[in-house]
């Protein structure tokens, strides 16, 4: 649609338009994967965004002066008032952590002290509530949310294509083959970028869309159809084995505690659990979610 003239009331809002009627934002977790998209998409709409940062100079580093810095985390309260002062609107993300559910409620209880009127959560998978601790905090969160900033909205996203098959592509690069960690179930993987543009999507619209928010790919694919995918974009077979190593060279070391959270996600997604495909991302953002084949392609040519 073209841009109407100034003075029409009903030409599309432009990226100023939107900083101006959402006010100042928030961004938690802005130097993560996924943080630091929806920060960079934020910007390229013509707002700054605030980001609240334990290590300003690595915020600095990454996004110049296009941003504000408050330096602290979800557990300092005095950073938190500070991060959240004379803000409308914050994005809540944070590592799987044993006190998961207490610092986030603490940023939430935060923010509705200082009269945030809106926070776009990043939750768990759908199929986590009930089967994990993650699952389990993320909705104990998600309850408080609802109750302490009502016009809020839950993003929860299935298995991030680019942290779940982070191992997959270490393993294509080094020739195969691709370890079935969780046997023959498929599992509808999403693009973090198709995550970020729903959560910025939710951060500026006039009002959320009811939650929470079960966001999936277009397609479920076993291990199988990613290997026959990777042999076609490899110019090479690619095969699947069954017997997955105790521990994966190319990984980086865990605690025990998050070991033990992805042990429980592998058991509900070798139960079929992440299989499930929702309509969610085209409905929010009118167009089909990013495929997981272009995103092995883009991760195979950057080997």
């Amino acid at each position: 649609m073209e841009n109407r003239p100034s003075n029409d009331r009903k030409r599309p809002m432009s990226h100023s338009d939107h900083a101006a009627a959402t006010g100042p934002i928030l961004v938690t977790g802005a130097t993560g994967k996924l943080g630091r998209i929806v920060t960079r998409e934020l910007i390229a709409r013509g707002i700054r965004p605030r980001v609240l940062s334990r290590n300003p100079d690595s915020a600095r580093r990454i996004f110049g002066a296009s941003v504000d810095i408050v330096a602290g985390d979800f557990r300092d309260l005095d950073s938190l008032a500070r991060a959240v002062s004379g803000i409308a609107r914050l994005f809540l993300l944070s590592p799987i952590s044993e006190t998961l559910a207490e610092d986030q409620i603490a940023v939430i209880e935060a923010a509705r002290a200082a009269g945030v009127t809106r926070i776009v959560k990043i939750s768990g998978s759908d199929w986590t509530v009930g089967t994990s601790f993650s699952g389990d905090a993320h909705q104990a969160i998600e309850t408080h949310l609802a109750s302490a900033v009502p016009q809020s909205v839950a993003i929860r996203p299935n298995a991030w294509a680019q942290v779940s098959l982070a191992g997959t592509i270490r393993q294509i690069r080094a020739g195969g083959p691709i370890h079935a960690r969780h046997g023959a179930a498929e599992v509808a993987y999403i693009d973090i970028r198709d995550i970020a543009d729903v959560a910025v999507s939710q951060l500026l619209a006039e009002a959320p869309a009811p939650g929470p928010l079960v966001i999936t790919g277009g397609e479920a694919l076993s291990t199988d159809e990613l290997a026959r995918i990777a042999s076609g974009l490899a110019g090479r077979e690619i095969t699947v084995s069954a017997e997955a190593p105790a521990v994966d060279p190319g990984a980086p070391s865990l605690p025990a505690f998050e070991q033990g959270v992805i042990a429980q996600f592998i058991k509900v997604i070798s139960a079929g659990g992440a299989a499930g495909v929702t309509q969610t991302v085209s409905e929010i953002l009118g167009r089909a979610p990013r495929r997981v084949e272009d995103y092995l392609s883009e991760a195979l040519v950057e080997a």
